[in-house]
């Protein structure tokens, strides 16, 4: 006598060129009937840089205009900014895991990992772009133009992400 494996309550499964999770149920009559729950959202597209810089703009906007980010790039030491940088980078990165991969993340690892750089260095380019066209990146003095990217780039990438998740 064979002893049968029990089958899956739920799998991953590509449906229309996307992942998806994929629930089965039993109806009344015994019978398995899947239950297609939504995309999974793991992979990274080119359509998905396109909304990472629509995100960034939103909020670099308001953030890359401000006094403040101006004179905070002047005045904060480079280790404060690094520190800014890697708690981005934490932050943005537990922001995503959370968004898009949640208990997905193990069998996706490489496709989070470039979802969180991309998305950092999207924003990062958007933010260098908007300070620049202000006039507020001075290429003469590479650690205060660093500093007010930086600045600007934490409240940006959140934004470009929830832009990113909302497709």
């Amino acid at each position: 006598m064979s002893v049968q494996e029990p089958r899956p309550h739920s799998k991953v499964q590509e449906l229309d060129g996307r992942l998806h999770l994929v629930h089965y149920v039993t109806d009344e009559h015994g019978n398995r009937v899947p239950m297609v729950l939504g995309p999974l959202k793991v992979e990274f597209r080119l359509t998905d840089i396109a909304q990472l810089v629509a995100g960034a703009f939103v909020m670099g906007l308001p953030v890359a205009t401000t006094g403040e980010v101006w004179d905070l790039g002047e005045q904060l030491s480079m280790g404060r900014t690094l520190l800014i940088l890697l708690v981005s980078i934490l932050s943005l990165g537990t922001f995503i895991w959370g968004l898009f991969y949640g208990k997905h993340v193990k069998t996706h690892t490489g496709a989070f990992l470039k979802r969180v750089t991309s998305a950092y260095l999207v924003t990062f380019a958007v933010s260098f772009f908007l300070l620049w066209l202000f006039d507020k990146a001075p290429l003469d003095n590479p650690a205060v133009a660093f500093t007010r990217i930086v600045l600007v780039a934490f409240p940006a990438s959140f934004a470009a992400t929830a832009v990113d998740f909302m497709k």
